[in-house]
């Protein structure tokens, strides 16, 4: 399977635990090709990433994403640029590679996610979830600050199963350049609105309970509907929880104030090998 990372040298940290929770939540007979855009990550972390992947038994493939765009791109409040680089990667991957799975670094994998990276795109661009319950109330102002009218759902980023050909086909890296430029004063969450307002009506649904879920959204389901959401339904059910907003449980530790913080722990803690520093951590763009 191909996977897809962006980030830079501050998420390193909470990235080494996402890949140890993969590789301990697949089958040992699964083989990843790991694609990693960055701009600015020193050489010796580099190799010891690759160090560690290939011990593994996986393999590492690092693009260099220093001249991808202008210094003048935007980005705002507290994003960095390397958000953009997964609208551009269909465009700097491999030709003849088909799809890929894009995954935020603030993640954790749960369990198999085989059937989602295999499931039939039926002619859609990606799959990807929204978070239906904090942005339903906003669909409306984001529908007018995206030209997006007949969208009935903005789509989250963190989480993307990229039909490469098909994108290819349908969308040039001007298109996503000229996207920028043209809505760079409406943008709130910058990739993720470029994303949704390209592809609103290109992309397949996927459950975000399942795919994408976030601890604050949970706790509301563990509330209302204990019987049914609760520690046994998490592990039986859920592939990729991901620790959406501000509070990080890496960086907020024991104080982290939702539930499924626990799991980030408990791959942290058995992790062999982890960065010894520990940098500010940017807002993700969730």
């Amino acid at each position: 399977m191909n996977l897809l990372f962006t980030l830079n040298e501050n998420y390193l940290p909470p990235f080494y635990t996402l890949l140890h929770s993969i590789f301990h939540s697949t089958s040992h007979e699964e083989s990843f090709e790991i694609y990693l855009m960055h701009k600015d990550i020193p050489d010796f972390q580099l190799l010891q990433l690759e160090a560690f992947i290939h011990k593994e038994g996986h393999s590492l493939h690092i693009i260099d994403c220093t001249n991808l765009f202008e210094e003048d791109t935007v980005v705002n409040r507290y994003y960095s640029i390397e958000m953009y680089y997964r609208l551009l990667a269909p465009f700097v991957l491999p030709d003849k590679m088909e799809r890929i799975l894009y995954l935020d670094p603030d993640i954790i994998n749960l369990n198999s996610f085989a059937k989602f990276y295999n499931q039939n795109f039926k002619d859609k661009l990606f799959i990807a979830t929204t978070h239906e319950y904090a942005t339903k109330w906003i669909q409306p102002l984001n529908n007018l600050r995206l030209g997006t009218l007949k969208s009935e759902d903005y789509f989250n980023t963190g989480i993307l199963l990229m039909n490469l050909p098909k994108i290819r086909k349908q969308v040039t890296s001007e298109d996503i350049f000229k996207a920028i430029e043209v809505n760079k004063n409406r943008l709130v969450l910058p990739d993720q609105d470029i994303f949704n307002h390209l592809y609103w009506d290109r992309i397949g649904e996927a459950d975000w309970r399942i795919y994408n879920l976030d601890p604050r959204f949970y706790s509301k389901l563990k509330l209302f509907f204990p019987t049914v959401y609760n520690q046994e339904w998490v592990e039986k059910n859920v592939v990729f929880i991901h620790y959406c907003g501000k509070h990080k449980p890496w960086v907020e530790n024991e104080k982290y104030r939702y539930d499924l913080g626990f799991y980030y722990h408990k791959f942290k803690k058995a992790h062999p090998y982890l960065p010894t520093y520990q940098p500010a951590v940017e807002e993700p763009n969730d």
